[in-house]
């Protein structure tokens, strides 16, 4: 009997990926979220969340809170504007709404759960403006200080010879928004790798008492024994001692280096959320969020590391 034709072509490709967005056009997303609504959603009270912006605090619906305008979208080669890395971002959100919503309702850290929220968080910690920030900050001086030996012969021709258009031509290429884009996913790649590689911890607290911002993620420095709440997104897990994320008002989840088997439902006292609450509001952007209701505690520093409260024998 021969082989159906069609059935070899339902074969996938050896390295396509399960997941491929192909798609001839996307949904249009004039506002995009930097913080999804399904991270949002265990904050919220009847959709909306307590918001803190421009020096007041007002009552906002998910829909709007931790947003920009278009944020994601980029230009097509024939200059037609395509919001497909907005959809990328659905993809992976989907994914881990459901593992996220079991570590928020008490069910243990499994490798699965663990794999899937790896890569949630990993995005989530370049989808904002820090990691495009730092981005331009690094490049464009790296682009200033090219000379005429840097370029290809091509890349010069084009140029008409003139180092100084070169520069102008390679800067626009590499802050182009599909440039910079297409860095975030890669780059969320690798953190992915490492953060599931850390000790997960989840902390537990036995009332609403954890703020949330539009830079969520919280890394705590290697070589920092104390210090002030850091103002701005770190990135690198390798160079952290720790990585802090709410997860919903009583529950967050700390990652360390520390080789020891995951841990779940760790109860910790409204101090200890005052002092990771007060490194999430430092880094926000723009906004930082809570449950609607009493304001959250923010402790001052200098502070030191959660990972003293779990780990025993911790100098």
């Amino acid at each position: 009997m021969s082989e159906d034709p069609n059935a070899r072509k339902e074969q996938p490709e050896p390295d396509r990926p399960s997941f491929v967005l192909d798609r001839v056009s996307y949904p249009k997303v004039d506002r995009a979220h930097i913080v999804p609504r399904m991270y949002q959603k265990a904050f919220a009270v009847d959709g909306k969340v307590a918001v803190h912006a421009d020096g007041e605090c007002l009552l906002k619906s998910t829909r709007v809170a931790g947003t920009r305008p278009a944020y994601y979208r980029r230009d097509r080669p024939d200059g037609q504007p395509i919001d497909d890395v907005e959809a990328s971002l659905s993809v992976i959100e989907d994914k881990a709404a459901r593992p996220l919503q079991d570590l928020v309702a008490g069910e243990p850290i499994t490798a699965e759960r663990k794999g899937i929220l790896a890569q949630f968080l990993a995005v989530q910690m370049l989808r904002g403006p820090a990691f495009f920030e730092q981005r331009e900050r690094l490049l464009a001086p790296m682009i200033e200080a090219l000379e005429a030996e840097h370029f290809t012969p091509e890349g010069l021709a084009a140029a008409g010879g003139d180092v100084e258009v070169a520069r102008k031509n390679a800067m626009d290429k590499y802050m182009d928004a599909t440039q910079a884009l297409l860095s975030m996913l890669t780059r969320s790649r690798k953190l992915a790798s490492l953060l599931g590689l850390m000790r997960w911890n989840t902390l537990r607290f036995d009332r609403p008492a954890l703020a949330y911002s539009d830079h969520p993620v919280v890394m705590w420095p290697m070589d920092a024994a104390r210090m002030q709440p850091l103002a701005g997104q770190q990135f690198g897990p390798v160079s952290a001692l720790e990585v802090r994320v709410p997860l919903a008002p009583t529950v967050a989840l700390l990652m360390d280096w520390v080789d020891r088997t995951d841990q779940d439902a760790i109860s910790l006292d409204l101090t200890t959320a005052a002092e990771l609450n007060a490194f999430t509001v430092a880094q926000a952007d723009h906004e930082w969020m809570h449950r609607p209701g009493a304001e959250p505690e923010l402790a001052t520093g200098p502070l030191e590391p959660l990972s003293r409260l779990i780990e025993p024998g911790w100098v």
